[in-house]
């Protein structure tokens, strides 16, 4: 299925989740750093937040469940129940490759394939 890439609604989606990816590729490299800064555990919860909201509204399914898992992980890790390690921090970069190949299809408007289970 295709998107209307002149919708203006989805145009401001793709700038802002274009950014919010950019700052999340940034905020996971410096978490590998300083695993147990709050903040940027915060900042990364926000980032996965923030992409799926508009995902939502937009109706892309598969980038709101990948995004919704993600900030799942990140809950567990804000609220101290597991600690960042190398393990982990393979897997979440391995999601973020899966959420910007999504976003990569929307941008070619076409509709995000849903993510492995």
């Amino acid at each position: 299925m295709s998107l209307d890439t002149d919708d203006e609604i989805l145009q401001d989606f793709l700038v802002e989740a274009g950014e919010i990816l950019e700052q999340l590729n940034e905020e996971l490299v410096e978490l590998e750093q300083r695993p147990g800064d709050t903040e940027l555990l915060n900042g990364v919860f926000r980032g996965f937040h923030t992409i799926k909201g508009g995902a939502s509204f937009l109706g892309l399914e598969g980038l709101v469940q990948v995004c919704h898992r993600a900030e799942d992980v990140f809950n567990v890790l804000r609220n101290g129940e597991r600690a960042v390690d190398t393990d982990l921090m393979d897997t979440v970069l391995q999601v973020l490759d899966i959420v910007n190949a999504m976003f990569a299809e929307v941008q070619g408007g076409e509709m995000p394939t849903p993510a492995p289970a």
